[in-house]
């Protein structure tokens, strides 16, 4: 391995931190330092990753002295710091002021608590896409804290959709018929999981949407870098081949492949630098045929679980990262649009399943050829099986 002055600290062992690792490695020849509350595989059995694991590290002290053992473990480079999930965002976010203070070592590229809270929560992030005219579907908000069930009223006709308006509250749930989204085809439906919801202990606010009319071919993600000066550099788009079917991962990706909208990047844009973002975000965007628009869902303060897609593309976060704190350079605003296909599984089983698709400079999302081993392969076989046997039972109920 190189030596840098840098070193690469992600919290948390899920896909998207192994993307961030493979980043490091093909732009620098390092390896990545992940702290997380155990060994998880894609980033276990792996030569581009230095593990270091914490039982109780929801707790902001246990996450601060992770962080210190890692600084006496590296003690003269600097310490780019990075989450995987909506908790790891929102405690680094909480405690970014005092991570910075441990030493000058540490860099947290993110958003400050007052812009995250704005955004995290849907409804107010909602609100701030009406003010910015950012598309958005039309929503109103169950407030579990105080909403009684028998009044709410939703003012468009079925079928719904609605998720949780606190991720980071909800994802530490869990309960019998917990998902990530719901689809609600009439009262009844809906009553049932409001109840389940909050039989599971759930107690924040959910969104409650019109459902825009749209196939699986229509889901995509864009994913960005605002530098320092909340000048986005970069843009990267995504089409979705292969969701997830398994209920607690729905909404996740497991293929990929390459899309472009120059209109919709620059609105995009314009939305990120006007609310004066920093750092790597991605935005959920649905295609909506029956009104011929893109339709905004979502941002997330972080790189995407699929975010493997943008080195696919061209795109290195990582660099953009490092030339913005490290080596104090900027560059001009790109959009990225190469031929690539990403995937969990196989370029076999991708074709078997999404048959219609031309497969192009084919990458997997977790593994990376020159970090091969047989641990690597087996937990990945038993992980692709999972995967294909939720979309199989998907397919037989269509």
């Amino acid at each position: 391995m190189r030596e840098e002055n840098f070193v690469g600290v992600i919290f948390g062992g899920d896909m998207n931190s192994y993307a961030v690792a493979r980043a490091f490695y093909e732009a620098y020849k390092i390896k990545t330092i992940v702290i997380g509350r155990y060994p998880l595989y894609p980033t276990t059995f792996s030569k581009l990753i230095e593990g270091y694991y914490y039982e109780d590290l929801l707790k902001d002290e246990v996450m601060l002295k992770a962080l210190e053992d890692v600084d006496k473990l590296y003690p003269n480079k600097k310490k780019i710091v990075l989450s995987n999930t909506d908790y790891y965002v929102k405690q680094v976010i909480h405690n970014k002021n005092k991570i910075e203070k441990l030493s000058d070592n540490f860099i947290v590229p993110t958003i400050n608590e007052e812009l995250f809270l704005q955004l995290f929560n849907k409804d107010t992030f909602y609100e701030l896409c009406n003010k910015l005219n950012l598309c958005h579907p039309e929503t109103v908000v169950y407030d579990f804290s105080k909403d009684k069930l028998e009044e709410f009223e939703i003012p468009f006709t079925y079928p719904i959709f609605m998720k949780p308006g606190n991720t980071d509250k909800y994802t530490r749930l869990d309960f019998a018929g917990r998902q990530k989204g719901y689809i609600i085809n009439n009262r009844e439906e809906f009553d049932k999981n409001i109840n389940i919801i909050k039989n599971g202990g759930y107690d924040d606010k959910f969104i409650v949407q019109e459902y825009i009319e749209s196939t699986d071919e229509d889901m995509y993600v864009y994913t960005f870098y605002a530098n320092k000066d909340h000048e986005v550099e970069v843009m990267s788009g995504g089409k979705i081949l292969m969701h997830d079917r398994t209920p607690e991962l729905i909404g996740n990706y497991n293929a990929i492949t390459n899309a472009c909208d120059e209109k919709l990047c620059y609105e995009l844009k314009d939305f990120v630098e006007k609310i004066k973002y920093t750092g790597i975000g991605h935005f959920d965007v649905v295609y909506d045929r029956l009104r011929d628009r893109y339709v905004v869902f979502e941002i997330n303060i972080r790189q995407g679980r699929s975010n493997m897609y943008n080195l696919a593309n061209g795109v290195n976060l990582m660099e953009y990262i490092v030339n913005d704190y490290i080596k104090n350079e900027k560059h001009e605003f790109k959009i990225a649009n190469r031929d690539f296909t990403v995937s969990i599984v196989s370029k076999r089983q991708l074709k078997k399943h999404v048959p219609n698709h031309e497969i192009k400079n084919f990458y997997r999302f977790t593994l990376a050829p020159y970090d091969m081993n047989l641990k690597r392969l087996y937990y990945q076989y038993r992980w692709d099986q999972k995967i294909l046997k939720g979309y199989k039972k998907y397919n037989e109920k269509k």
